[in-house]
């Protein structure tokens, strides 16, 4: 069976990531694919899903972010070979954060790129990576989470995602008012990596 495509969504909390990933997932499907939902970090991942959820939720950082790096890239080591084995079994992975989220947080929040880089080096890349970009929503803003009532930070986290949109030649999609012409714009851009790559 062919392998499977590896599409990645990038973007501040709160722009709408998950709802987007989810539309894709269900226009695939539809399209004929065979698609699955997955998001980073994997929480039921012992041991580093649980502590993660416990540090981005106890009201404050308490840990270096290199530390908190570290602990994004065991999580997503973990889950490596399900990934893999996903991917060959021919599913098309939508995954809401992954190795580009742990760079463009890093390095908004000071640590060194090359560091970040290398940690994540030996991670399986993704095949198609999108930034969603734009104001964010803060209705579903979680009051305990350690970066989600920072609006500072998210200017900064925001600066690091185009910037790594850039350099890694991610696909950037701007929010539009309505979520149905924000979909539209993913559609899109999917469609165009499917028929240049099939």
């Amino acid at each position: 069976m062919l392998r499977g495509k590896f599409i990645t969504f990038y973007g501040i909390n709160n722009i709408g990531k998950s709802t987007h990933a989810r539309i894709l997932c269900e226009r695939l499907k539809k399209e004929g694919y065979d698609p699955l939902y997955i998001k980073y970090p994997i929480y039921d991942l012992q041991p580093s899903g649980p502590h993660l959820n416990r540090i981005l939720r106890d009201g404050s950082q308490k840990i270096s972010e290199e530390e908190l790096q570290l602990w994004f890239t065991i999580n997503r080591h973990q889950h490596q070979e399900t990934l893999k084995s996903l991917l060959m079994d021919g599913k098309t992975i939508v995954a809401e954060d992954y190795i580009g989220t742990g760079i463009a947080w890093g390095i908004a929040k000071g640590s060194n790129e090359e560091w970040l880089e290398q940690i994540n080096k030996y991670l399986l890349r993704s095949d198609l990576s999108i930034v969603i970009d734009g104001e964010r929503t803060k209705q579903a803003i979680e009051t305990d989470h350690i970066h989600e009532t920072n609006d500072s930070l998210m200017r900064k986290s925001r600066e690091a995602h185009l910037y790594c949109a850039k350099k890694y030649a991610w696909y950037i999609i701007k929010l539009q008012e309505k979520k149905i012409d924000t979909a539209h714009l993913v559609w899109e851009t999917v469609k165009e990596f499917f028929n240049y790559s099939s």
